[in-house]
């Protein structure tokens, strides 16, 4: 049998077998490729549309925009057109089968619109709320009114509103820029900057917001501090554990320059305090724990949101924040509220408001707060201070600790009516007895003067020299 002659020389030359294989598949791709290109390139035509009607921002409309990731949101590169003065702008823009985000804004990126997060025609991510549409054939899109997915009605859908803060009297951590952040921008962190162009430590942001209420709060670095604002306060709205600003938008509006953290403008002297909180767990002998909490006014009584640190294992919890200048109410709690401080109602560092009694404090700036023992005002007392009353030969003085006056008793054949010393100092060693005064006879002498905290007592005699330490409570 006879091989063709094409065969035949196919078969004797490989090479040439493989360049006719390599030419039939390119041919193969470049056709699939033409196919896919034509598909690829199947548009329809979209009619947007925008009613600048209602519009009453401060911007000066040269010209309005469409702004999508159908056109990486160019700026000015898509200009829409009112042809008949109607106040309705129109741009067609040829889109293929796909869902698309999109806004529309004023002179390029002068002024944007600011859209409502969940409202029916918008879509939120990452910070950003934008107009979405399903392109699945050709559309002519109604003309809603800027800002909003509704028609115009005739009245004002939008307002210019200038936030202000005034950081004069900030007295927290140091920081590089202020930012507002609210419910109009996803609470986004540090998109939207505050400047202050007259260095007068007051930042400004003018945003147009649709008519609504909004909720904000000022921020420091995006969120690296944020202001911690009073449930109830008249500024203030409280959603679930959140307390923010809001604002009701009704037009156009420039809004006070509050203090950070306050409703208020600034006053003299600071307007916030970085507060230093401290409990002394060491005679806590309650059931068992693995956190300890700080609850108050200042966070909702959140439960486990402000969890306390003992760095150097010495049972002394701490947790500093920054407060506004005002009264808080507070307690210590362990594992949220799993357990909390059962306080006595009328002690000195208590408040009871209706059937709840808590921890009471002023802020009026920066303060470190004393180590008091769990339910108490006070500093835990030591282990050796309670053992002290057990001997007979050392100086006692009770009660101990003690609110009002402290009684002395000498070991047997001692006396105060005449020693040779009598020194009264505060832990630091400084010297404190202008505050001490006698009381009736001379082993009874009044310390109601003295600040809570551990004293010492030196009397010399004429036998010996005696020193004892007692708590003011």
């Amino acid at each position: 049998m006879k091989t063709p002659a094409t065969l035949q020389n196919l078969d004797r030359n490989p090479f040439q077998r493989l360049i006719s294989a390599l030419w039939m598949a390119l041919l193969f791709t470049l056709c699939l490729g033409v196919e896919f290109k034509a598909r690829a390139q199947t548009t329809y035509p979209v009619v947007f549309r925008v009613d600048m009607s209602d519009y009453n921002g401060t911007t000066p409309i040269n010209g309005i925009f469409l702004n999508g990731n159908f056109n990486a949101w160019c700026g000015s590169c898509a200009p829409m057109t009112d042809a008949n003065n109607d106040s309705v702008w129109e741009l067609t823009v040829p889109l293929a089968a796909d869902t698309f985000e999109y806004k529309f804004t004023i002179n390029g990126w002068t002024a944007q619109e600011t859209l409502v997060p969940g409202s029916a025609c918008t879509n939120t991510a990452f910070g950003f709320t934008n107009r979405q549409i399903i392109v699945n054939g050709p559309l002519s899109l109604p003309a809603p009114c800027y800002g909003s997915c509704d028609s115009c009605t005739g009245a004002p859908s939008s307002g210019r509103i200038r936030f202000r803060v005034d950081m004069n009297g900030y007295a927290g951590p140091s920081y590089t820029t202020v930012n507002l952040n609210g419910s109009f921008n996803g609470w986004c962190g540090a998109c939207a900057t505050m400047l202050d162009p007259d260095q007068d430590s007051i930042y400004e942001l003018a945003l147009d917001l649709p008519l609504s209420t909004v909720e904000y709060k000022f921020t420091l670095d995006g969120w690296g501090q944020q202001e911690n604002l009073l449930s109830g306060s008249p500024c203030t709205m409280t959603t679930g554990i959140y307390t923010n600003r809001f604002h009701n938008v009704t037009g156009n509006d420039t809004l006070d320059a509050v203090c950070w953290q306050s409703c208020s403008p600034c006053a003299s002297g600071p307007t916030s305090g970085r507060v230093l909180f401290k409990v002394d767990m060491n005679n806590y002998n309650g059931p068992s724990y693995s956190n300890v909490h700080l609850n108050g006014t200042f966070n909702n009584w959140c439960g486990t949101c402000a969890p306390m640190t003992d760095a150097n294992q010495d049972s002394i919890y701490e947790l500093e924040i920054t407060l506004p200048i005002d009264t808080v109410e507070y307690k210590f709690t362990l594992d949220g509220w799993n357990i909390s401080e059962n306080l006595t109602q009328g002690l000195p560092c208590t408040q009871t408001t209706s059937t709840f009694t808590n921890r009471s404090y002023i802020v009026l700036g920066n303060d470190t707060l004393d180590a008091v023992c769990w339910e108490s005002c006070s500093p835990c007392i030591p282990a050796g201070i309670r053992q002290l009353a057990s001997d007979p030969n050392l100086l006692k003085v009770y009660p101990n600790p003690v609110h009002d006056v402290l009684h002395f008793e000498l070991p047997l054949g001692e006396t105060l009516q005449d020693p040779t010393d009598l020194r009264w100092s505060d832990i630091q060693g400084r010297d404190v007895k202008d505050f001490i005064t006698p009381s009736g006879q001379g082993n009874r002498f009044n310390v109601e003067a003295l600040s809570l905290g551990l004293y010492t007592v030196q009397v010399r005699t004429a036998r010996a020299h005696r020193m004892v330490r007692f708590l003011k409570n």
